[in-house]
């Protein structure tokens, strides 16, 4: 439809004299096709000359339709209307028939050129709108990219800060907190706009490079596997940043806490859809996390986090043994809509 209305702006452009010359030999063509069909024909003068009409007032413009309808008005006149080869008419009711014909033919090209005013608005406006998205996510992806150097020259220094000092319990902490300030650089980078104006991001490529970023951090040469199931839906930001959260200090309690003495095994991290809920579970075959690293009523920072994120969330968290006998899964629902 886009194709067929920039064509027409084309002819529309033309000269005067071309539009009207373009519009007098369509109405000669209907004129000898009506000659050709008169034995088929007969009291049907008018017929042919409104598709005239409505070619050159669809391709050309609105004084085109008009100088149409009079023109085949009058060449009906001459050549089919008693007495014929004559613009004379005797008989009134061919009169009122022809002044039939010349209002509706005014009026029809009046109505076509007004729905391609519309839909030649409608087309400008179209394009505007996709410049105004394009403009949008452009400047979407900017501030998340700002914001993404930002987090990261954050965490750098955050990380500077941990080698510096030396008290273990310092370094754990300030450790854990350039881990959560890298959740929200990986979420600034998988922005992209959404329906409406929302920033969305695909949850299965986020939870997959967070879970890659967090084993290459602190598996080190240990035996363990990263297993990442998730499933591809888009979440928006608001929505995003409490589940990497969750799952960045889940794994990384199963990483420093399930797995003692340099021991192997599996984590396994699931992101699914059930029904109207969605289902963050993380699990793995060691030896279970101690009380104080589970997400109960204990007062750890990474515990309280946790709990605020699935508040956040609107959700459930639940805590029980891995069903193979050894290890712990923490499942964590909560609604599809918030």
């Amino acid at each position: 439809m886009q194709a067929f209305f920039t064509y027409t702006f084309l002819t529309r452009g033309w000269p005067v004299w071309a539009r009207y010359l373009g519009a007098t030999l369509v109405v000669l063509i209907m004129l000898m096709l009506r000659i050709g069909l008169s034995v088929y024909l007969p009291a049907f003068p008018f017929l042919l000359f409104f598709m005239a009409i409505i070619v050159n007032a669809v391709i050309f413009n609105r004084g085109s339709g008009f100088y149409t309808v009079a023109l085949s008005a009058v060449l009906a006149d001459y050549f089919f209307l008693e007495p014929v080869g004559s613009l004379r008419i005797d008989d009134s009711r061919t009169v009122l028939g022809l002044i039939l014909y010349l209002m509706i033919g005014f009026t029809t090209a009046g109505i076509i050129e007004a729905l391609h005013t519309t839909a030649h608005s409608l087309t400008r406006a179209n394009k505007r709108l996709a410049a105004a998205e394009q403009e949008k996510d452009l400047l979407l992806r900017e501030a998340g990219h700002r914001m993404k150097n930002d987090l990261m020259t954050l965490t750098a220094l955050v990380r500077l800060q941990e080698r510096a000092v030396q008290d273990p319990s310092a370094k754990s902490a300030l450790s854990s907190t350039a881990d959560r300030i890298h959740v929200l650089s990986r979420v600034q980078e998988r922005l992209r706009l959404g329906q409406g104006t929302s920033a969305v991001i695909n949850v299965a490529d986020f939870i997959t490079e967070l879970c890659d970023d967090l084993k290459t951090a602190l598996v080190d040469l240990r035996p363990i596997a990263v297993t990442v199931r998730a499933e591809r839906h888009l979440l928006p930001q608001e929505r995003v940043v409490p589940v990497g959260l969750i799952i960045n200090e889940l794994l990384t309690n199963s990483l420093k806490y399930a797995f003692p003495d340099d021991r192997g095994g599996t984590i396994t991290v699931d992101f699914s859809r059930e029904s109207d809920t969605f289902r963050v579970a993380v699990a793995d075959d060691g030896v279970g996390l101690p009380p104080e690293s589970r997400p109960g009523p204990s007062s750890g920072l990474g515990t309280r986090l946790i709990r605020s994120m699935v508040a956040q969330l609107g959700g459930t968290i639940n805590v029980e043994p891995n069903g193979n006998g050894a290890g712990t899964v923490i499942t964590v629902r909560f609604p599809r809509e918030p």
